[in-house]
């Protein structure tokens, strides 16, 4: 979902930014399709994402990324201890875009297996997370 809003809202807001959103995981399987909530939440942003498919980390996307931001502390320890080269360039999603303001909960919890309106609601936490990342981003 993060990467779909993203592309959608830079597009929106700041189109000439120099950077690009990919998505992967730390446990995902290669290859599956979003759920049919994943889809349902993005059809509601105009977005169409039923050819996605999920990958996992890898080196390579490692070595490529300026800035990886995960959406848990686990996953950002997991990405540093694993990867060392992602040490200097790997955060925490929440602080980052909200440059560690005012945040009681710094993780974005993983929708999967909840209930429709759990998705809706962490859309909707992307969706204001992501505006302030790009006007972050804009301001670098």
């Amino acid at each position: 979902m993060a990467q779909a809003l993203f592309r959608k809202l830079k597009d929106k807001f700041a189109p000439a930014l120099n950077y690009q959103a990919d998505s992967a995981g730390i446990r995902a399987i290669e290859g599956f399709p979003p759920t049919e909530e994943t889809i349902i939440c993005m059809n509601k942003q105009g977005l169409d994402i039923s050819a996605h498919k999920a990958k996992i980390v890898d080196n390579k996307m490692i070595k490529k990324s300026s800035l990886i931001l995960t959406m848990t502390q686990q996953q950002q320890i997991f990405l540093k201890k694993q990867f060392p080269l992602s040490m200097n360039k790997t955060f925490l999603f929440r602080p980052y875009c909200l440059k560690n303001k005012g945040i009681e909960n710094q993780d974005i919890e993983d929708p999967y297996g909840r209930s429709m309106f759990f998705y809706e609601n962490i859309c909707r936490q992307l969706e204001d997370d992501l505006n302030k990342l790009i006007n972050r981003l804009r301001e670098e």
